[in-house]
């Protein structure tokens, strides 16, 4: 695994072998949209540094306190399809079912096809089936 980025909020590493992004959350809470949006948009920096088209990505969730009020949402609706496109195949893994009911709501407002789950296993298994890059 390659650490190609970490702050108070996320860790993105790169498995080249397994051809797998992942991004983690901390628990930090952001003190402020703008703060939650540059975060996340370091995250696709370093992203675009490591080369999407090749990749699948792994947004690992399970430690972020979750955010709803409409300042945060207009925020991630901004950033969601920036940081998770170009990659083979998504899938973000989350705690709870609340969490995974926020998420699939998102997947409607983007039409980005990802699977959502709580079993980093079952996951890892979608994003290994996906076709591999050449």
């Amino acid at each position: 695994m390659l650490e190609i980025l970490r702050n108070a909020h996320y860790t993105v590493t790169i498995d080249p072998a397994a051809q797998l992004a992942r991004v983690v959350r901390s628990a930090a809470p952001s003190e402020s949209p703008e703060q939650f949006e540059e975060r996340w948009m370091e995250v696709s920096r370093a992203l675009d540094r490591a080369g999407r088209s090749g990749l699948c990505l792994l947004v690992d969730l399970r430690a972020a306190v979750g955010r709803n009020d409409p300042r945060f949402e207009a925020a991630m609706q901004r950033v969601r399809p920036v940081v998770m496109s170009g990659f083979r195949r998504v899938a973000i893994l989350v705690r709870t079912t609340a969490g995974a009911l926020q998420i699939q709501r998102h997947f409607r407002e983007d039409g980005i096809d990802r699977m959502i789950g709580s079993d980093e296993a079952q996951l890892l298994d979608y994003l290994r089936e996906a076709p591999r890059s050449r």
